[in-house]
């Protein structure tokens, strides 16, 4: 136990400051944009809520939802206001996650809509901030990708669980993550609107 607190302490003393969106030694290019889902914990979200919601439909309907997420988040990398401000990103999680909790298969409409805007969003923010238009391009390539990647396997499990598993609780367990997501969104909306605090004065 000694050794392992000593390994702790030694750990948080030698982190550095975190970087946004900083680059991974040794990938470049389109794996870069292959794991740019994973730099911001509002993408996270986004991605976990849209996928619960897309899962929670039958077979039919999700191919749908997935097309709209595809078709979005592709128009998304063109958008002229790139810049998503995470209160806009945590806005619509919550939404979407709520949704997912209260009306589990039902108001597909609703649902339509909110996979669109959480593909707009997500496709926005996997644009990269310079550099040349070819580098640009593949590494939004691997963005598009791995977003629908993600969000095929994502909303395929939940569909398969709640298809292959014959347990009457796994979407009540499904609904609960879903508000549990949407818990986690609104603490971190919350913060965007808490005030900076000051250090006292000595």
């Amino acid at each position: 136990m000694r050794a392992a607190g000593l390994g702790l302490g030694i750990l948080f003393v030698s982190t550095g400051a975190a970087q946004a969106h900083s680059p991974v030694p040794g990938i470049e290019g389109f794996y870069v944009g292959l794991l740019h889902p994973f730099s911001s914990p509002a993408q996270i979200l986004l991605i976990l809520s849209a996928g619960l919601l897309i899962g929670g439909f039958p077979r039919d309907r999700v191919r749908w939802l997935l097309a709209a997420f595809l078709g979005c988040s592709f128009a998304g990398l063109f958008w002229s206001g790139g810049d998503v401000s995470d209160t806009l990103a945590y806005t619509v999680v919550i939404a979407t996650s709520a949704l997912a909790a209260a009306s589990a298969n039902r108001l597909f409409p609703a649902a339509a809509i909110c996979v669109a805007i959480a593909g707009l969003l997500l496709g926005a923010m996997s644009v990269p901030d310079g550099g040349l238009w070819w580098d640009r391009f593949v590494t939004m390539s691997g963005s598009l990708a791995g977003l629908n990647i993600l969000m095929l396997y994502l909303s395929g499990c939940v569909v398969v669980l709640n298809e292959r598993v014959q347990w009457a609780m796994l979407p009540v367990a499904f609904r609960i993550a879903a508000a549990w997501i949407a818990a986690v969104s609104s603490m971190m909306l919350a913060i965007q609107f808490a005030p900076a605090s000051s250090a006292p004065a000595l």
